[in-house]
């Protein structure tokens, strides 16, 4: 059943959430492309997972371990952390190497590339329409990258991978979608990010924080868990092709953050790919939302 046949019908609830995720969103990455300057970014997904998981395990006597942890698909739940984390890992990389709004904006492909691939992969039927707004919004990837001699940044390659490990995710939890509910979802992809890391911090140990440190970033990772439980209630407010759009604002804000705390002016290339790429996504939604069966 989705949210608009339901009691909670609130779209306009559900929108403000939206763009309150991407503004948190935006506002935590440059936060983290900040941090990178002395921590590395294995370090900093390290801490980040850790504090959601911390956080998990602190209240799970409170909430139940039943309402927190039970599922019927762990392996599907280990795959679907692996992915993000990729993606998560990716997607800092990005930040420690390239401008802000260049690193954003490539990783909005990622909807795209899920519509590309869902009709092998959940045997969806795809059109003209789908198959002209994909390749527009590759058009907009080609116009951001503008692939040359002298323009090229071997550095972009990292945030088009994070685009394909997040649609890895998506796809994964499409398919999940039903069987278990939002808090073990949240639960084990927090619990893979966590311990996987683990395993490579004796060699990605960059700088050991302060206690005021650390705290900011706990603070951080709490937040990160936070801006995705408002995109998941968002969700629940109002269906994808009503707040799916909304999520786009995160191009306006990923070219101001980018200006005015990195001073980095926003190129012609990256606002006129990232436009092209923004609204081949809202196109994709509206198609995807006339083709659904009604419930």
């Amino acid at each position: 059943m989705t949210a608009s046949t339901t009691q909670h019908y609130r779209p306009l609830l559900g929108i403000a959430l939206m763009l309150a995720y991407t503004l948190l969103a935006n506002g935590l990455d440059a936060f983290t492309k900040w941090m990178c300057e002395w921590y590395s970014p294995p370090q900093l997904i390290w801490i980040r997972y850790s504090s959601q998981t911390f956080l998990f395990l602190a209240l799970m006597p409170q909430m139940g371990w039943r309402r927190v942890a039970a599922t019927q698909i762990p392996l599907i739940h280990l795959a679907r952390g692996l992915a993000l984390l990729a993606s998560s890992m990716l997607f800092v990389i990005s930040l420690s190497l390239l401008p802000f709004a260049t690193a954003n904006v490539l990783t909005f492909i990622s909807p795209l590339l899920v519509a590309a691939v869902s009709a092998v992969l959940l045997g969806e039927r795809i059109g003209l329409a789908r198959i002209a707004t994909v390749l527009a919004g590759f058009a907009g990837v080609v116009i951001v990258i503008r692939p040359g001699i002298d323009s090229i940044e071997p550095a972009m390659v990292f945030p088009l991978l994070c685009a394909v490990t997040y649609a890895g995710y998506q796809l994964l939890t499409r398919y999940t979608a039903g069987i278990d509910a939002a808090l073990p979802s949240l639960f084990y992809t927090s619990l893979v990010g966590c311990l996987v890391p683990s395993l490579a911090m004796p060699f990605f140990w960059s700088a050991t924080p302060s206690l005021l440190e650390a705290g900011i970033l706990f603070v951080h990772g709490i937040l990160a868990g936070l801006g995705h439980f408002m995109l998941i209630k968002a969700l629940s407010y109002a269906p994808a092709s009503t707040i799916a759009p909304f999520g786009y604002a995160s191009l306006i804000w990923s070219v101001a953050l980018g200006f005015l705390i990195f001073g980095e002016p926003p190129d012609w290339g990256t606002v006129v790919g990232g436009l092209i790429i923004a609204l081949a996504g809202v196109y994709l939604v509206r198609i995807e939302s006339r083709a659904a069966p009604s419930r």
